[in-house]
């Protein structure tokens, strides 16, 4: 039908055909002509980039350097002075490996080396910088692994990296800008290139446009405005729907119809592009592990032929409000089905937003089911109920957004050493939940110690004036000794009071419990 609109004789499909296929022809020979230029330039300066950021990571190690060395200097503790050890170690070996291929090029860095005469003279006059910097650290070094605390020389050490570091930071400041001088003269060329080929490529447009598509002009808009008047009713119905709504062909179960929301909604959830070829199996494919959702879709819409508000997860994380109705056109059935998005609504009923743990009531609701399977001898289940120490003196001493970071670093610090076998609960104010169903007590009071050691670490590395840490209990299911699940939390609760009162025991007569 759109040929017989837009050509009327199959002499002016020809000649349309040919203007076009010439038309096609020019244009794709700039793009070819510009895509090789682009390339050849790319060939030449592909490196370009990795050396400016190589260069310019230089400075960030030479200042982790200095900072590592201090800190030995500094601090006495042996944690603290391990972890400067290890940091100023990587530093000073990626540092010279950076070095040496900036300079002489490396294949595993992707260096080529041989920088121009101006890049070579300031790397000349660094030298003497670089090397006194390294024989320090050399220093540095040598005395942790012999265990010798000289001070004097230490002090003598850093002071030499920290005057050295100037001088290199300065001389490194000068050779990154040197490359990067140099990068920019490369794409100073190529942007005339491009400059010259878009001129001609827009004369060719304009010449295009005059000779091909002006005189199929009006054949065409022919035949759009015929296929407006069809379908302006379907159109308008589908466009002021507030909701994405997709119409399927029942045989094919492709999409026949859809609206801009659609086309929004599918690419964003699923990086799909809506087409008249996309199937009802690719729009709602359902989460990974549920391989047969869009089957059973199909088969609840063929059953009931109407329903709505149907919570469903269509993808991994995407959960909707799905309505479909069943509908036909002459020997055509349709499949009309309309999805919300309650993703975000979800998220916020179930999920705490300071710690992005399980709230109070979607926490208890996953205890409760966790509980029936171990109460039915399907699974194991261990608990750990969590205070966190000294909250109240914090948000008094320091302020509620002090405390409010407090609470959100326990609450990362225990999601990031519990891993995906673990269930965070913000139980509440200062009370935090952990479950698994498959760590022993033994296992978990190792996680948990690890946890109240990172707590320190932060607090101490932060110079926090209080002490960062949590009190915990930890029980493990027995059919015989818990009712519900208030008693498991109860015994947890109890457990963690203990661990509480021995903490403050220990603090107030500096001996063990």
């Amino acid at each position: 039908m759109f040929k017989n609109n837009m050509l009327k004789t199959e002499d002016g499909f020809k000649y349309i055909n040919r203007r076009y296929a010439t038309a096609l022809l020019l244009t794709a020979s700039l793009l070819l002509v510009s895509q090789i230029i682009i390339q050849l330039t790319i060939i030449n300066m592909k490196s370009d980039a990795r050396v400016v950021n190589i260069s310019g990571r230089q400075r960030m190690l030479s200042q982790k350097i200095t900072k590592c060395s201090f800190g030995l200097l500094l601090f006495e503790k042996n944690g603290v002075r391990e972890t400067f050890v290890t940091e100023l170690t990587a530093a000073r070996d990626l540092w010279k490996k950076s070095h040496e291929a900036l300079r002489y090029g490396s294949e595993e860095m992707h260096l080529p080396g041989g920088g121009s005469d101006a890049v070579e003279a300031l790397y000349a006059k660094m030298e003497p910088h670089y090397q006194a910097m390294l024989q320090a650290v050399a220093v540095i070094l040598a005395l942790e692994e012999h265990g010798d605390t000289n001070q004097r020389i230490l002090q003598d050490s850093a002071l030499a990296i920290r005057a050295n570091e100037r001088e290199f930071l300065q001389y490194m400041d000068k050779i990154v800008f040197q490359y990067d001088d140099e990068s920019n003269t490369k794409l100073l060329h190529l942007q005339i290139l491009e400059c010259t080929i878009l001129l001609i490529a827009l004369f060719v447009l304009a010449l295009e446009w005059r000779v091909v598509f002006k005189p199929a002009q009006k054949e065409i808009k022919a035949g759009f405005d015929s296929m407006k008047k069809n379908e302006e009713y379907l159109n308008q119905l589908f466009e002021t729907t507030p909701t994405m709504t997709i119409l399927f062909d029942a045989a094919t179960l492709k999409a026949v119809k859809y609206n801009a929301m659609a086309v929004q909604l599918v690419r964003e959830w699923l990086g799909v592009d809506l087409t008249e070829e996309t199937t009802f199996a690719q729009i709602l494919p359902g989460p990974a592990e549920d391989e047969g959702f869009s089957e059973r879709l199909l088969e609840k819409i063929r059953a009931e032929k109407e329903f709505s508000n149907l919570e469903a997860g269509i993808t991994e994380g995407q959960i909707v409000l799905l309505s479909a109705k069943t509908l036909t056109s002459g020997d055509k059935t349709l499949y009309l089905v309309g999805l919300s998005d309650i993703t975000t609504l979800k998220q916020v009923a179930t999920f705490d937003s300071m710690t992005a743990m399980l709230n109070r009531r979607a926490g208890l609701e996953l205890l409760e089911y966790l509980f029936g399977e171990c109460a039915g001898n399907r699974a194991d289940m261990s608990l750990c109920f969590i205070d966190i120490d000294r909250l109240k003196h914090v948000n008094d001493s320091h302020g509620h957004q002090e405390g409010d970071w407090y609470i959100k670093t326990v609450a990362q610090t225990i999601l990031r050493e519990a891993g995906d076998a673990y269930k965070g609960i913000r139980y509440g104010g200062d009370e935090l939940i952990l479950v698994t169903e498959n760590a022993d007590w033994e296992t978990f009071d190792t996680l948990m110690r690890k946890v109240n050691d990172d707590l320190y670490d932060i607090g101490h590395m932060r110079f926090k004036p209080y002490t960062m840490s949590v009190s915990y209990g930890i029980v493990t299911y027995s059919q015989k000794r818990y009712r519900d699940i208030s008693d498991f939390i109860e015994e947890a609760d109890m457990c963690m009071y203990e661990n509480k009162k021995c903490k403050r025991a220990q603090r107030a007569t500096e001996e063990g419990c």
